[in-house]
This record gives C-alpha cells, sequence and structure tokens, in this order.
C-alpha cells in the first residue's frame, strides 16, 4: 500500500547576502562586499561617537533652545519640556550619509539575476505555522501545531537573527509561497503515522524527509528585501528587474 503526505501551507524561503572570505574573493561582486565594507566600518565609527556625544549634544541642544526662548519671550515663560526631550532627538547627518550611500550601492547592486544566481553568504527554508497535513490529497485531523510552538523551533530562528545582529551590515531576501509540499519521492509505502510527522531545522519532516518538493507550483504574496545597519536600523531595497 502506498500513500503521499503533503504538507498544505507556506514555505519561506531566504537567502542573505554578508561579507565573508568567500562573498569578498567573489569574481562577479567581491567589489561590493569590500566596499560595503569600508562604509560600514565609517558608519561603526560614527555610531559609537554618536553613542558617546548624543547625551552632551541633547543637553546642549536643550540648553541653547532654553536660552532662545528666554531671550525672545523672557524669563521662563516658556521652555522646553523635560518629558517630552530624549537625547535620541540628536542624530548625525553623516552618518545617515553612509547609510544612504550603502543603501544605493545595494540598490545599484541587486536585480533579480543576483538574488537569484548569486550563492549568498546563507540560504536556508523554513515552514510556517498556517497550513495542515493531506494525505492523499484528503486532510488528517493531525496536530501540528505543538511542533511549531516547540522550544527547538522559535529557538533555531532566533540563533539565526542573533548571529545576523552581530554584523556589521547585511541584506536579507526573504520569499514566502504557498502551496503543497511533498517531500523527495513523493510516494511512501505502508501505512501513514502522525508519529513519524517532526520537525527538524524548522522544516516539517515525514519519515525524515523534508515537506519542500511542490506537488502543483506555489503562489507568492511576499517577496521582501531588506538592508540591516550596524546601528540596528534597515531598509527596504526595491526589487530590481533589469
Amino acid at each position: 500500500m502506498s500513500f503521499e503526505v503533503t504538507y498544505n501551507g507556506d514555505i519561506q524561503y531566504i537567502k542573505v547576502f554578508y561579507s565573508t572570505e568567500k562573498t569578498r574573493a567573489g569574481k562577479y561582486y567581491g567589489d561590493f562586499y569590500k566596499k560595503m565594507d569600508a562604509l560600514a566600518s565609517d558608519l561603526k565609527r560614527l555610531k559609537n561617537e554618536l553613542d558617546e556625544d548624543s547625551e552632551k549634544a541633547a543637553k546642549i541642544a536643550k540648553d541653547a533652545a532654553n536660552k532662545a526662548l528666554s531671550e525672545r519671550y523672557g524669563p521662563l515663560r516658556y521652555i522646553i519640556d523635560e518629558r517630552h526631550w530624549d537625547e535620541d532627538m540628536v542624530i548625525s547627518k553623516i552618518l545617515d550619509d553612509r547609510k544612504e550611500e550603502m543603501l544605493a550601492l545595494a540598490q545599484k547592486t541587486f536585480n533579480n539575476e543576483v538574488l537569484l544566481e548569486e550563492d549568498g553568504a546563507a540560504e536556508y527554508k523554513i515552514h510556517l505555522s498556517e497550513g495542515g497535513i493531506e494525505v492523499d490529497g484528503e486532510p488528517v485531523e493531525t496536530s501540528i501545531m505543538e511542533l511549531f510552538d516547540s522550544d527547538n523551533y522559535h529557538e533555531l530562528n532566533e540563533a539565526k537573527l542573533e548571529k545576523l545582529e552581530k554584523l556589521d551590515w547585511f541584506i536579507i531576501w526573504s520569499r514566502t509561497e504557498a502551496g503543497e509540499f511533498k517531500t523527495e519521492g513523493g510516494i511512501h509505502q505502508g501505512s501513514y503515522s502522525s508519529k513519524e510527522l517532526n520537525m527538524s531545522n524548522c522544516l516539517l519532516t515525514y519519515r525524515d524527509l523534508p515537506l519542500i518538493i511542490p506537488s502543483n507550483g506555489t503562489d507568492i504574496f511576499s517577496n521582501e528585501l531588506e538592508i540591516h545597519f550596524v546601528d540596528e536600523t534597515r531598509v527596504s531595497l526595491e526589487m530590481n528587474n533589469t
């Protein structure tokens, strides 16, 4: 007796580009990574300077504002409200300029061909929880939420993100597709058992084979490209079709 198991739901493909010895040595895009590293190094220095100077700069700005108000309207008539004052109001124009340079360089470099063909530095896929299991096209009452709610699923996702957040910069491409996904080979022998359904590396598996092979094509409903900077900000990149 044979049967086919499918996950009728969403899968997210993730590809991350950042500087490594391999990417810097790339024949076609090695210079891109080196230029981004140089800009990111300057950005990191400027961020550290801003962190050191922001409190003092904010006090200078606040004192100057209070002085100007006093000179214009008389002593203590108007003052800056301490409750709404924040040292984060002081920004670095040079720092923002460096981010604009990095953004422009990335926007100029990345197009669909680069996204698809360039190796990048990391590439993986994960299943998302909005879906269910089917056997021979029929839904089965198998609870998969406990697999998605497991500590292992969340810890693996968080570990990947924590690794990236330690970098001076990275570009991440995430594409979410909906469809029916089967295992390599598709057909299994014997009888279906929910006990043979597991989660490995954030992917649902059946008999230790990930359910990642589309059965009848997929629908893309999310396609995002972002650049992340060392100051913990991020900006979306436009998908360049040229």
